[in-house]
């Protein structure tokens, strides 16, 4: 895992400058989308049957002229959303990169999930950043330190928990048990709600989206591309576009695109 912190180290030199007190998670997915990779938001409900329901996946078409695809659940929280994007980053960086220089050798599909949690937890919480902002609050209870330092990286809970006991800065055992949902309810009752707790509230762009639909009443735009364009604008009329091209041979792309994957 050295050389996966080593990797995401790289990363956060390239994107976020000392003299800033940027934090990665709010630009991350204008940094993927630079680099040609298309970051779809969809609502993915839990279907019957599964345990959890899928917070995000990664998509390499065999034709390299096709962009590569994340897609984000969009019913998951802020901070879930943000791991998972760096998370599935981390999956096409794997796909593109050279990595010559990085000695990650992953022999499982269980190593490959594991060093991806890894490598968004070390690019999300910079171990240089992370420590200066617990050195700030380490005389704190550790509630508070969890919930104040998941409030600054805009990370779950539980990464924060694993993270500070993965850097060896305070005992987390009374924590680590927690799920998520256990570590937010606790921290309602101690300091109040979070906006990060829910899912993001995207700003609505009117005439925006009005010359979206003009162009596919005009047949200059197709549903599956008006869909891409409004998925973080306006998720609800996003999920309209993507019906509406189902059956035809935009939406059977996509989906042949998401299935050799």
């Amino acid at each position: 895992m050295q050389e996966v912190e080593r990797l995401a180290e790289d990363y956060y030199k390239e994107y976020v400058s000392p003299k800033t007190s940027l934090m990665l998670a709010d630009v991350l997915d204008e940094v993927i989308v630079r680099q040609g990779i298309e970051v779809i938001y969809l609502s993915i409900p839990k279907m019957d049957g599964e345990d959890r329901i899928l917070n995000g996946m990664f998509f390499k078409h065999v034709d390299e002229t096709v962009p590569p695809k994340i897609v984000i659940n969009q019913l998951d929280t802020i901070r879930t959303q943000n791991f998972t994007l760096a998370h599935e980053w981390f999956h096409a960086i794997l796909e593109s990169e050279d990595l010559k220089k990085y000695s990650i050798q992953i022999q499982s599909n269980e190593e490959l999930e594991r060093a991806g949690d890894y490598f968004a937890a070390s690019i999300l919480m910079n171990q240089e950043a992370f420590v200066s902002y617990f050195e700030l609050i380490r005389r704190q209870s550790l509630e508070l330190q969890v919930f104040k330092l998941a409030d600054i990286f805009k990370v779950p809970y539980v990464s924060v928990v694993r993270r500070l006991s993965e850097l060896d800065l305070t005992p987390v055992a009374e924590l680590a048990s927690l799920t998520e949902r256990e570590l937010a309810e606790l921290r309602y009752k101690q300091i109040g709600e979070s906006i990060l707790d829910s899912p993001p509230k995207r700003i609505q762009f009117t005439q925006y989206q009005q010359l979206v639909k003009d162009k596919v009443v005009k047949g200059e735009l197709s549903n599956l591309d008006a869909a891409k364009k409004l998925t973080r604008l306006n998720p609800n009329l996003s999920e309209e576009y993507f019906e509406k091209s189902a059956g035809t041979r935009d939406i059977d792309q996509l989906w042949d695109e998401l299935d050799e994957g």
